[in-house]
């Protein structure tokens, strides 16, 4: 993290975490973390994550094991991090059982499902918990210039969930968005007489919490690819994606591969310029006292690049929801979080007739704060810099089109991969795109464009429906409680051209 802004010396230097009330760690309360020194930027710790931080101004609920030696420390891990292989000597190791609360690193925090000791170490699975299992009394300061040149790419090879081919999407009939959003799907919705198609993001995820020993879900037995500062691929059955940053822009690109009659590229950058974290959190007594705040500022526009061809028309067309295994992490001086960035995207195609191509591009300015303020959702206003309606184009003899949803997911947090805990903030983009059929252009070829933005936020687990149910399958016997995240709309636009009754009829 770059130095913070001049004047706000009140405010944590680095990501503080106070006292509210003194507990079970006991002491006074504690002060920011100043004289902590740089982060541990070494492979273990943007590997493994960072060790636990043992300070007067945090209690831990009195279930916490934590494991002395932070990255040091573990051994091994498998590659849907649930599970952790861990040096039988460290201190606190012994403590370690089904049941209670391991801390092992910032990446290694869960519930403890099973434990086996293997050759003297301790082999334990984790089942994902919320912040308040983890913190009983703490507060999270934060007022910070974040710089994007810091980030490492971290590949978790196994996520749970990570990629999901829905059978069950219609295609090419009128559905509700609320429906939609049940499935967690992208969904082709036929309107104005076009293939009008609208990626329905979900805006349902899960809280997990993960109660009493099960059987062992799996072995660590690797190390998992060490983080680094180039961007990963990660590949997600016939699809690719890749994160990827430069000064003043977070993207992912992603694509069909080209193997297949079908072809599918897409490019989606939000574009910063001084991009900010602001977080009051307070933690009083295991509970998120109310009025908290988490909030990402600079972000100035969202842009995106479709092309998209088929061979042979309707046989080709695809739908797939993806978590991509990929994050961008980035240590926090003196305390126990990491800074994680995620992604996730939909992407439903609708192609008509063979040698059907479709393309477009568009990019909207975004003004304003993204996240929870003050207990409240914060959204950013939407303005057209280049209109993606106007950009429609491409060859099809039948009605065609694409729907593509992303999600960017800033948190900072504690956990395992698949779930981590902790105030986080996103936006999610909904983009979708029709081209009419040239058959008709002598009378006139109708275009269509949808734009859908949600906006959400909070303290917690945040969790995709099909992760949980990925989840369930690695730890059966663990129950699961889901919650529902509702997602604050800020945009919502639908065009076609020509305006005129041709095309709505």
């Amino acid at each position: 993290m770059s130095a913070p802004h001049p004047g706000r010396r009140a405010a944590a230097l680095a990501m503080a975490l106070l006292l509210t009330t003194t507990a079970a760690c006991g002491g006074a309360p504690g002060r920011a973390h100043e004289d902590s020194g740089p982060a541990d930027t070494s492979e273990a710790a943007l590997t493994y994550g960072a060790g636990s931080v043992r300070d007067p101004s945090v209690t831990y609920q009195p279930d916490v094991v934590i494991v002395e030696g932070g990255p040091r420390a573990i051994r091994a891990a498998s590659g849907d991090g649930l599970t952790r292989t861990i040096d039988g000597n460290a201190r606190g190791a012994r403590a370690v059982r089904p049941g209670k609360v391991l801390y092992a690193t910032s990446r290694a925090v869960g519930r403890v499902q099973e434990v086996r000791r293997v050759h003297g170490d301790v082999v334990a699975t984790l089942g994902p918990v919320e912040f308040t299992e983890v913190f009983r009394d703490a507060h999270l300061t934060l007022d910070q210039d974040i710089d994007d040149g810091a980030f490492h790419y971290r590949e978790v090879p196994d996520l749970p969930g990570a990629v999901t081919v829905p059978a069950d999407a219609p295609t090419g009939v009128a559905t509700e968005a609320g429906k939609d959003a049940a499935r967690d799907v992208p969904t082709t919705a036929r309107t104005i007489g076009q293939a009008s198609v609208r990626a329905a993001h979900s805006g349902c995820v899960g809280t997990v919490v993960a109660r009493g020993p099960v059987r062992l879900a799996a072995t660590a037995g690797g190390t998992p690819p060490s983080a680094g500062s180039s961007s990963v691929t990660a590949d997600l059955g016939d699809w690719k994606a890749q994160p990827h940053r430069s000064p003043g822009t977070f993207g992912l690109k992603f694509n069909h591969k080209a193997a297949a009659g079908l072809k599918v590229f897409v490019d989606f950058s939000l574009k910063t310029e001084k991009l900010h974290i602001r977080s009051d959190v307070p933690v009083s007594g295991g509970r998120v006292a109310d009025g908290a705040t988490f909030a990402v500022e600079g972000i100035k526009s969202a842009a995106i690049s479709i092309a998209a061809g088929a061979a042979d028309g309707v046989i080709d067309n695809s739908k797939v929801r993806a978590e991509v295994p990929v994050r961008m992490t980035l240590p926090i001086a003196g305390t126990p979080f990491a800074f994680d960035i995620s992604w996730k995207f939909s992407v439903a195609t609708a192609l008509g007739g063979n040698n059907t191509t479709v393309t477009a591009e568009g990019e909207w300015g975004l003004d304003g704060a993204i996240g929870m303020v003050n207990g409240t959702i914060v959204a950013p206003k939407l303005s057209v810099i280049k209109s993606i309606l106007n950009s429609v184009t491409g060859i099809s003899v039948g009605i065609s089109g694409t729907a593509t949803a992303i999600e960017f997911k800033v948190q900072v947090a504690v956990g395992v991969p698949a779930a981590f805990a902790g105030p986080y903030a996103k936006p999610v983009m909904d983009f979708g795109v029709a081209n009419g059929s040239a058959l008709g252009a002598p009378l006139t070829r109708c275009v269509g464009a949808t734009l859908d933005g949600k906006v959400g936020g909070g303290v917690g687990v945040s969790v995709s429906v099909v992760a949980v149910a990925a989840l369930k399958k690695l730890l059966p016997t663990t129950k699961f409680q889901l919650r529902r995240e509702s997602l604050t709309p800020f945009v919502h636009r639908q065009q076609t051209l020509p305006d005129g009754p041709l095309c709505k009829s």
